[in-house]
């Protein structure tokens, strides 16, 4: 009787686990959550506003600001609104040398926070549609035009690129990261064609400016966005036909962990303020899905805490030696992983290491939503400039009214 509780908890603790990563990508692929949805795509090109948010960006936003120059749709159809978000290097100053090309400024003189400067961003723009993009990500030319295309579907509300990172062998940091990105975007795939998506990613993605409203600053756009397009009873797609290729300068454990706890805090704090999308009686597989790959993601490290201490209660019968031996190697692989500097190739060390560093992230994350302190303010990590091919050729002006 006395060990029926702790094996309670284990056999709990390890079948949600087991559900998290294994069972609910297995019940997508079965198309057991969700049907398949049909979609249109179409031709028409509605203006376009690309929302660009910057601090101290100097290393890369002169190629940045290329890259969107050279994108493959009519310079009469798209203008670039940049905001330099109190900057104390010289963003202001390279961004100003665009300006005869239609490169639009708007400059805070002191720092205010991402979403605040995309409010002011936005309420400058005058397009149908929003792209938002990040300074440090590279995009094809027909980025723009084939975001674009999805929206002529009119239950289409936002439309997001995949991430991809260009330094993915770098350290065994980016390894671990690049695969885990790989799987994360396999799921955000399933469920862009079952209807269910509910995340974007913040290197590029597009929304109609009918769904905008002003982002509370203590939120980020790429969660809550596409939380309020679902409620709205529209739909979020990932396209993968574009790519946006970002080079990743968390390339450490330590700066790794800031950025995944930071960003978890945020997002734990929208789908608080959406709560009601958690409601399968009201959502359906939508809220099945915000279960499955957020809410119970994000409490992972919680069960992972039960699961050994529970298994530490029954060590007494030989099957649980061995369930604990095994967690106790798996911890130290993920340790010694993550203690390498070097690229480690392998999943052996690769899955452990992300696992353990996703998870520590997790329970700092939740920590500091429950604890109510924010993320503090927001401070891009860039090591170096980001070398690309654009057209250097000056292109006709890009603002319209």
């Amino acid at each position: 009787m006395k060990q029926d509780s702790p094996m309670l908890i284990f056999c709990a603790s390890l079948a949600a686990i087991a559900y998290v990563y294994f069972g609910y990508p297995l019940l997508l692929r079965l198309g057991a959550v969700g049907r398949r949805q049909s979609f249109r795509r179409g031709t028409a090109q509605p203006t376009v506003s690309i929302i660009m948010a910057a601090h101290n960006e100097e290393a890369g936003i002169e190629a940045k600001l290329h890259n969107l120059l050279a994108l493959d749709y009519p310079p009469e159809r798209v203008e670039i609104l940049v905001g330099n978000d109190g900057s104390s290097d010289k963003t202001e100053d390279i961004v100003r040398q665009f300006a005869h090309e239609g490169v639009n400024l708007i400059s805070l003189p002191q720092q205010r926070g991402k979403s605040a400067m995309q409010n002011a961003l936005v309420a400058a723009a005058s397009g149908e549609i929003l792209a938002f993009t990040d300074a440090d990500c590279l995009l094809p030319s027909r980025a723009l035009r084939l975001l674009v295309e999805n929206f002529a579907d009119p239950h289409v509300g936002l439309v997001t690129a995949r991430p991809r990172y260009m330094n993915h062998s770098e350290t065994s940091v980016t390894e671990n990261e690049s695969l885990y990105l790989r799987y994360e975007t396999w799921l955000r795939e399933q469920e862009s064609q079952r209807g269910i998506l509910a995340m974007a990613s913040g290197s590029l993605f597009a929304v109609r400016r009918s769904l905008w409203r002003p982002l509370d600053p203590a939120l980020g756009d790429d969660f809550v966005l596409p939380l309020r397009v679902a409620r709205a009873g529209m739909r979020n797609m990932l396209d993968s036909r574009v790519t946006a290729v970002t080079r990743l300068d968390q390339n450490r454990p330590g700066s790794m962990l800031r950025m995944k706890s930071r960003i978890i805090s945020k997002d734990c704090r929208a789908l608080l303020a959406h709560r009601d999308l958690l409601d399968p009686l009201r959502h359906g597989p939508l809220a099945i899905g915000l279960w499955s790959h957020k809410l119970l993601r994000w409490l992972v490290p919680y069960l992972l805490l039960a699961l050994a201490a529970s298994n530490t209660a029954l060590l007494g019968l030989p099957l649980f030696r061995i369930f604990f031996g095994l967690q106790a190697a798996f911890y130290a692989i993920a340790f010694a992983g993550l203690s390498r500097r070097k690229s480690v190739s392998g999943i052996p060390w690769s899955v452990p290491a992300s696992f353990c560093l996703v998870n520590l992230a997790a329970l700092l994350g939740t920590l500091q939503c429950i604890a109510g302190r924010t993320s503090g303010k927001w401070k891009p990590e860039r090591k170096r400039s980001v070398a690309i091919r654009a057209n250097p050729e000056p292109l006709a002006s890009r603002t319209f009214r």
